[in-house]
């Protein structure tokens, strides 16, 4: 084996253990809000800075490979897809952040997640598809699993979020004067939302990677 694929080999060996990082840092986070505890929510916020780091690291990689090397063809995608996947596993964590600090607003209101039940629908259903754009950075790259996820996305996530926030503003006349509340929940839900789409972006990357065809609104 030639230097190169070497390289790349360990380039998706750290991209996978960067999205495994984040998987954490999103299962985390769900912890943290069913439990309304602040000292767990904070953790998630102080958890950022490795993972940012991650990010760095992967990204000065890909730029010495890209010097080097001057790939083509294939090699170049795939370090194409490093560059894209790793700025959109950076961007789940924010959403990650985001919502921690939105919780920090829910826990001085003592307003408790558990009672939105189709919250839980939506954490859910965004989790597992995270969980199947594992498989796509990890192992199994293939394209009906890359599709499986974009149409998940719209069949379901999509709905999940809908369902969550009409469910929220059901309830908006108990909050009385907690409009800050109102904004917490509903930021929640959207930045939960936003980690659905990204990684609809990783699966369309993914087909790139492997047919050199862009997807994006087609499917």
């Amino acid at each position: 084996m030639s230097e190169l694929p070497k390289r790349l080999e360990r380039l998706f060996l750290k991209l996978d253990r960067a999205a495994l990082a984040v998987e954490q840092h999103l299962s985390d986070l769900l912890f943290a809000i069913y439990g309304g505890n602040l000292a767990d929510v904070e953790s998630i916020i102080a958890a950022d800075e490795e993972i940012d780091q991650r990010e760095v690291e992967i990204e000065r990689e890909c730029i010495r490979l890209l010097a080097l090397y001057q790939p083509a063809a294939s090699d170049l995608r795939k370090i194409c897809f490093a560059i894209k996947v790793n700025n959109d596993l950076e961007r789940i964590s924010d959403n990650c952040v985001s919502s921690a600090k939105m919780m920090r607003i829910l826990i001085d209101d003592k307003i408790s997640m558990n009672r939105f039940p189709k919250f839980r629908v939506l954490a859910d259903s965004v989790v597992e598809a995270f969980r199947q754009t594992i498989r796509l950075i990890s192992t199994d790259q293939e394209i009906q699993l890359a599709i499986s996820i974009i149409k998940n996305d719209r069949s379901v996530v999509d709905k999940a979020y809908r369902d969550f926030l009409q469910s929220v503003f059901v309830e908006v006349e108990q909050f009385n004067n907690h409009v800050d509340a109102v904004y917490a929940l509903t930021s929640i839900g959207r930045a939960l939302e936003r980690i659905g789409d990204l990684c609809t972006n990783i699966a369309e990357d993914t087909m790139f990677m492997l047919t050199g065809e862009i997807v994006r609104h087609s499917i």
